[in-house]
């Protein structure tokens, strides 16, 4: 028996459309942390979000959405706000 041979008709289609909007997944994790961003008060918790933000734009990329990903490490390296919710708009926009 091969792997994933267990599963059945129902949960082989959740498994599918879950990998299926791994993009979508990413992209919605990715305009939390921005917005979050914004109403971080303390360093500890903005660079916990940048993290988050870098994950994400990791994820992003490896699912193969269209993006700069030059436009992104600039974002991040730089730990701009503002870039981050100009890129974030215009991801949005693609989808």
């Amino acid at each position: 028996m091969t792997y994933g041979g267990h599963f059945g008709k129902k949960a082989k289609g959740a498994i599918n459309r879950f990998y299926e909007h791994a993009d979508t997944r990413h992209l919605t994790t990715l305009q939390e942390a921005a917005s979050e961003l914004y109403l971080a008060s303390s360093d500890k918790a903005r660079e916990k979000l940048w993290a988050k933000v870098d994950l994400a734009l990791g994820h992003l990329i490896q699912a193969k959405f269209p993006m700069d990903p030059a436009k992104a490490r600039a974002a991040v390296e730089g730990k701009d706000v503002q870039k981050l919710a100009a890129l974030v708009g215009e991801l949005s926009a693609k989808r």
